[in-house]
């Protein structure tokens, strides 16, 4: 089995985000779709880094993937986006005992195969009596001697329409799992119906099953409330790493757009835009928001590879670390990535509203992004944790049985007051 490295992907992967960087503005204004862009960052290896080297990965450290989506995110936020419904898969699979299914997909993702999410549902047309969660719908797993079938509507796949697999997430009997059907299975349509003002190119629509068929090596538990609780933090991860590279991408074009500018204002202090201490001021300020993105998403990761470097007795207290700083960044990115692409405007002048530039975008995709999983309740999660030393129950498993009740809490956050950390 062929294998790849970091090093090589890195370098692949660079190659793609450089020339999506190029095209990203005139896709923006054409609509077209990243289909090629996608295919080739499979094939470069982004999928592949975190995998696991005997199935044909990398297996790379979740620092080293932050670097790559921030990167890939500074050259167009729809590819992140894209591919993070399969990069949280694969952790997910990491994490699964070994067996023919689970073997059998790692190897997959491995060759650069792609898989789409399929978890959410639309809000209902008719009000209900009590508000419905994202997971809630029609889809369904039945079984009928030896076959498995799958029958449902979700909605939200984002990347679906670019992957060759679908991992559905569905009820059974203890819970959630998620059966892992091919994109071009029969009984599965993939439709592009999202109509978001912002990140219009990740195929966040609607997904159909008709009575398609399920190998039951291919349906995966969600009952662990652990691995869920980390799933969801990496899962955020990935939002913070576009929000990191759509910020630091608004600095650059800024830079890029004062070093051109020839003309300047009556009220200006200096006669050029490129020596006004205010419009430089600006810009500092948008750039100085771009590397405080990278840097909190960095020190993210390197708790995301702490937590996979310890022993498993100590992971119950680094967990409470990934789930907490992943909140925590998400809400300190929403905040640096609006006032990022929104102050860009107070130096870029006039002329930089001009749709062929296509620099709304980056608000747009910013306020998209920002609006999964909104930071109104990671900022909750943090100070519950900050003051209760209390975790968010994942909806997944919150309402399962545990097996010891009285289990000890999770440590602190480190930093956190009364914490050994703490300063």
């Amino acid at each position: 089995m062929s294998t790849r490295s970091t090093a090589t992907i890195r370098e692949a992967v660079a190659a793609v985000a450089t020339d999506a960087r190029a095209e990203a503005a005139h896709r923006e204004r054409q609509r077209s779709s990243p289909a090629d862009q996608v295919r080739r960052l499979a094939h470069a290896g982004l999928g592949a880094l975190r995998v696991p080297v005997e199935f044909g990965g990398a297996g790379g450290t979740v620092t080293d993937l932050a670097a790559l989506l921030v990167e890939v995110a500074a050259a167009d936020s729809n590819l992140t986006q894209i591919v993070r419904g399969h990069l949280g898969f694969v952790e997910s699979l990491r994490a699964q005992p070994p067996g023919a299914g689970r073997d059998e997909l790692l190897a997959a993702a491995g060759r650069g195969e792609l898989f789409g999410p399929a978890a959410s549902v639309r809000a209902p047309a008719e009000p209900a009596d009590g508000a419905t969660s994202l997971v809630d719908g029609d889809t369904r797993i039945t079984t009928a001697g030896d076959a498995v079938r799958l029958s449902g509507t979700k909605y939200y796949t984002t990347g679906s329409l670019y992957a060759e697999w679908i991992n559905v997430l569905v009820p059974v009997e203890n819970g959630y799992a998620e059966a892992v059907i091919r994109t071009d299975d029969p009984g599965v349509t993939v439709t592009d119906d999202w109509n978001g003002f912002g990140q219009r190119h990740t195929a966040s629509g609607t997904a159909v099953f008709d009575d398609v068929p399920v190998r039951p090596e291919h349906i995966f538990p969600r009952t662990d409330p652990d691995s869920d609780a980390y799933l969801n933090a990496f899962y955020q991860f990935v939002h913070s790493a576009t929000q990191a590279g759509i910020t630091r991408r608004a600095g650059e074009d800024l830079a890029e757009i004062v070093r051109g500018r020839t003309r300047t204002y009556p009220l200006a202090a200096a006669p050029t835009p490129r020596t006004d201490p205010q419009v430089l001021g600006v810009v500092g300020e948008v750039v100085a928001r771009g590397y405080a993105a990278r840097a909190d998403v960095t020190a993210l990761a390197t708790t995301f590879d702490r937590f996979h470097a310890a022993p498993p007795g100590q992971r119950p207290g680094l967990l409470a670390d990934v789930v907490v700083e992943s909140a925590a960044v998400q809400v300190l990115n929403s905040r640096l990535v609006s006032e990022a692409t929104w102050l860009l405007f107070d130096a870029a002048s006039a002329s930089a509203v001009d749709a062929d530039l296509a620099l709304d975008r980056h608000w747009r995709n910013a306020r998209t992004i920002s609006s999964h999983n909104p930071s109104i309740y990671k900022s909750r999660v943090v100070g519950d944790h900050a003051v209760n030393n209390r975790l968010p129950a994942s909806p997944l498993t919150k309402n399962l049985p545990t097996a010891d009740a009285s289990a000890e809490k999770p440590a602190p956050l480190a930093g956190a007051p009364g914490s050994p950390g703490a300063r």
